[in-house]
């Protein structure tokens, strides 16, 4: 049977890739909080879906519109800062500026590695 191995991932790609995926929580509990009820929940699958579209496109390595360094991290870091205005318009503003810090830094890290 073949094998099919992962292939090697580093702890700041993991980081990195947790923050992506943190990104869409967060733009889901946001959107809860622009409205009540399934409304609310549907106003922040939208947003989320949008994000990860949005990073579809230009920001996964295996995408064939892939964004070089340094245009990728400056668009990564401003997707993170309109995330975390999204979290506080919803009411998580805390959350949003934890958020954006944190993702922002480890995509800086990544970045810098990369150089």
């Amino acid at each position: 049977m073949p094998s099919h191995d992962a292939p090697d991932m580093t702890p700041l790609e993991a980081l990195a890739f947790l923050s992506v995926c943190a990104m869409a929580i967060v733009l889901v509990l946001a959107g809860h909080g622009f409205a009540d009820g399934f409304l609310g929940w549907g106003i922040g699958v939208f947003l989320a879906f949008v994000a990860i579209a949005i990073w579809a496109q230009w920001m996964a390595p295996s995408s064939p519109r892939y964004l070089e360094n340094p245009v990728r991290v400056v668009v990564q870091v401003m997707i993170f800062v309109v995330v975390a205005l999204y979290a506080a318009a919803g009411g998580l503003w805390v959350l949003g500026v934890v958020f954006a810090v944190v993702a922002s830094a480890v995509h800086l890290a990544l970045a810098r590695d990369e150089l």
